[in-house]
């Protein structure tokens, strides 16, 4: 016997409501990874946030941000800034995540 279910529709307000909590979820879980050391690549901040919304987010185009993803040598402090503002952790944590990537870069 098939179920039936039922869908609720939500209005303008709370679908905006909806994605506005689904991000700050996405941004705490971004801090909570960084606070914790976890976060070791980009790859794995976008697994959490897409690199489209990061580069709306930090007010960068995605073909700058994805230039400055390849070449973390390119961001710069305003942005840096601005990326740890919005995930809420120290600024020195994104400019010693920035400066392992650097790193990581001229190793490769």
């Amino acid at each position: 016997m098939a179920r039936k279910t039922v869908k609720i529709k939500l209005t303008g307000k709370e679908k905006q409501l909806a994605r506005e909590q689904k991000r700050r979820n996405k941004l705490n879980s971004l801090k909570n990874e960084f606070e914790g050391g976890k976060i070791t690549g980009f790859d794995q901040v976008f697994a959490i946030v897409s690199e489209t919304s990061l580069a709306a987010e930090l007010g960068i185009s995605f073909y700058n941000f994805r230039k400055k993803v390849y070449d973390p040598g390119e961001f710069t402090v305003s942005e840096m800034m601005r990326f740890s503002a919005l995930i809420g952790v120290s600024y020195p944590l994104i400019a010693a995540f920035i400066l392992e990537r650097m790193k990581d870069k001229k190793k490769g």
